[in-house]
């Protein structure tokens, strides 16, 4: 009985990873240079069969405890399949669902649509961009098969920033041209795991020299160069904290993590837990200004020891 358990394991194993070697993958074109508007527009390329199709938005997503995907910020959304516009209709129950018929001979459907960035999330209170930040949570920008496992489901994405903007994400990066970037194929589980956050003001802060273990870096954006201004103290206090945790819990899970940081007054302040990173938004002058680096000096520690008991701990 013994043996025969262990066999029926093997195989069921050896299924699934046959399965998803021949899995396809979603491509995923945001363009960002409209950010400062608080519009993002999408480009997906979805493999579909003939016949009716379903396919979702996320309705459960990071940090909201309830369904709160923000389906109302999706705008005009379009079906194509082989250059023809198809015909879709809303679920009259689940709002969070599309229905298309794919024709005869299509393999694929392409789908068009905007996202309005203005409270992007179950909580918040203003938008997620501005004129010089963006703060760009996938959740936002894709659509999958209903039924699909998130972890089962692949993405390739890409996006469009504004001109000369830079970015931070623990998305590995395979390819950058001027304001494109590709980024490697991951699950939809990973990419809605791992926000990207850009800006006109930018700056890079090694925590650690990657040769002892996972490499730890704070991405800043701001309004301003003067909002980017961290002291070499602060420096100093977030490498030790990195120590610290590594003190603390005795293992990393992670093989990198990024503390994204935008500071500005023009986006809604909020913290956020990630695998890889943490989403993290405060006051333009919170690391210039003692009252708000007061206020808010434990956030970025906060977000940061959620990666192991609010993330990697979690339940199933």
């Amino acid at each position: 009985m013994r043996h025969s358990a262990r066999l029926l394991t093997i195989l069921i194993s050896l299924a699934f990873s046959t399965a998803n070697s021949h899995a396809q993958t979603i491509k995923l074109s945001v363009d960002l240079t409209d950010a400062p508007r608080n519009i993002f527009h999408e480009r997906l390329t979805i493999p579909a069969k003939p016949g009716p199709n379903t396919f979702v938005y996320p309705k459960w997503i990071p940090g909201n405890h309830r369904p709160s995907g923000p389906i109302t910020n999706l705008i005009g959304i379009k079906f194509y399949a082989n250059g023809t516009d198809l015909v879709w209709e809303r679920d009259p129950v689940d709002m969070y669902a599309f229905h298309v018929d794919v024709p005869t001979g299509a393999q694929q459907i392409e789908v068009a649509m905007d996202t309005t960035t203005f409270s992007d999330s179950a909580g918040s209170t203003g938008a997620a961009t501005s004129s010089n930040v963006l703060d760009l949570n996938w959740n936002q920008v894709v659509l999958y098969p209903q039924n699909a496992n998130s972890n089962d489901v692949q993405f390739a994405a890409s996006v469009h920033l504004p001109s000369g903007w830079k970015f931070g994400t623990a998305l590995p990066v395979t390819r950058t041209s001027g304001d494109m970037v590709d980024f490697s194929p991951v699950s939809l589980t990973t990419l809605v795991d791992s926000p990207l956050i850009a800006g006109s003001h930018y700056r890079k802060v090694e925590l650690t020299d990657g040769h002892d273990g996972p490499s730890h870096v704070i991405d800043m954006v701001s309004e301003s160069e003067n909002g980017l201004a961290m002291s070499d103290a602060d420096i100093v206090s977030y490498r030790a904290l990195v120590r610290e945790t590594g003190a603390l819990f005795g293992a990393r899970h992670y093989e990198q993590y990024h503390f994204l940081y935008t500071l500005s007054d023009e986006v809604a302040s909020h913290g956020l837990e990630h695998h890889q990173s943490s989403d993290n938004a405060t006051a333009e002058h919170t690391l210039t200004d003692p009252g708000l680096h007061l206020l808010d000096a434990d956030l970025l520690p906060h977000e940061f020891v959620h990666s192991w008991n609010g993330k990697y701990r979690r339940p199933a």
